[in-house]
């Protein structure tokens, strides 16, 4: 059994890497698109057409995963089918392979199908012909047409670099591209609302392991054309604003998310919750002066030596005799400029030097005053 779960974890594992390629076997030229792109065709000439050929040999190869696994086994393991009776062993392989190879046969007659008929029963040509100004079969290629040289043009929004998950927005039309079909809808008709924000790692969580902290926002798409069907778009809050320049209609935020655009929101968000864990202080018996840095809020922090580094050498916490003078914000966004600016993991254990006397202070330093 142990050479069984070898087989299928190693094959699994490489079936899995051309399901979801990732980016080290896919500059390999290890992908489907790499593999059979004289076929294909190029996707910058016609997008449409590119991704009807595209869905199709995807689903074709994926459900070839299943057959190529029961031959294998049964190549690498042969004792596998052995508690059989001899005589029908022969049988019995014939038979798994048969069954394993039945989803690939129908998935290969519905791809004939489409490729003998001009790929007019392709989903996405049913998907084309809502906006056709037609009822003619041929309609859906007007339309496609039209997203091909939009595609085209330069000033397109695109987030991701592969088929496996793809947001497209052109001047009129947003599209949805993953490994099986590719989902669309006009921008004059699409109504986007903000469903729910998901936070990958934040600075404080971070190590020299972990990338860089993203907020990612689930936006769901209706149409307000009938025959439109609803998708969900996942995408970074820093690729949000580029891609809400590009849309017509108001983007929908009833849930009150808040979209952090930068690291340094990110940061900011961190560097308070973290300082709101040391202790506060009294407020100063004179009157506190506005923030130095934006002039809007009274200034609300201190800085009070505290961490174990304290030691005033290079590189370790001093005392400062400021008087307050900065807001948490500006505070956090001087410290957050003098870090290292590629690894913002590092940022929280990091020092930096008093914005007016430059002294030298860590985040354990630093107080709200109550």
């Amino acid at each position: 059994m142990s050479g069984v779960l070898f087989v299928s974890v190693v094959y699994w594992m490489f079936a899995l890497m051309l399901v979801f390629p990732p980016s080290e076997v896919a500059s390999a030229g290890l992908t489907i698109e790499a593999l059979l792109g004289g076929w294909l065709g190029s996707e910058s000439l016609t997008f449409v057409q590119y991704h009807m050929r595209r869905t199709a040999a995807t689903c074709l190869a994926h459900t070839l995963l299943l057959p190529g696994y029961v031959a294998t086994l049964m190549k690498a393991e042969p004792w596998v089918l052995l508690f059989l009776d001899t005589r029908i062993h022969s049988q019995a392989s014939v038979l798994l392979v048969l069954v394993s190879l039945l989803p690939a046969a129908a998935v290969a007659w519905v791809v004939s199908g489409w490729w003998q008929g001009g790929w007019q029963g392709h989903p996405l040509a049913a998907s084309l012909a809502v906006y056709a100004s037609s009822n003619s079969p041929e309609a859906w290629k007007s339309v496609a047409a039209d997203i091909n040289t939009e595609f085209r043009r330069v000033d397109k929004f695109t987030s991701g670099a592969s088929s496996v998950y793809r947001v497209v927005a052109t001047d009129s039309w947003l599209l949805k591209v993953t490994n099986y079909k590719v989902e669309l809808t006009s921008l004059r008709d699409a109504v986007l609302s903000l469903e729910a924000s998901q936070t990958t790692a934040g600075p404080a969580a971070t190590t020299e392991a972990n990338p860089a902290p993203a907020q990612l926002l689930t936006i769901k798409v209706v149409s307000v054309r009938e025959g439109v069907p609803a998708f969900s778009l996942r995408l970074s809050s820093v690729e949000f604003g580029e891609l809400e320049r590009k849309v017509v209609n108001p983007v929908v935020n009833a849930r009150h998310i808040v979209i952090q655009q930068s690291l340094s929101d990110f940061f900011l968000e961190t560097f308070t919750e973290t300082i709101r864990l040391n202790p506060t202080v009294s407020p100063p018996t004179q009157e506190r002066s506005m923030c130095f840095g934006c002039q809007q809020t009274e200034a609300n922090v201190t800085l009070q030596r505290r961490c174990s580094g304290a030691g005033g050498g290079d590189g370790q916490c001093q005392e400062c005799h400021c008087r307050p003078m900065w807001c948490v914000s500006c505070l956090s966004k001087w410290f957050a400029s003098r870090q290292d600016q590629s690894r913002p993991e590092s940022w929280l254990s990091s020092r930096a030097p008093c914005p007016t006397c430059r002294s030298t202070f860590c985040l354990l330093d630093v107080s709200i005053i109550a």
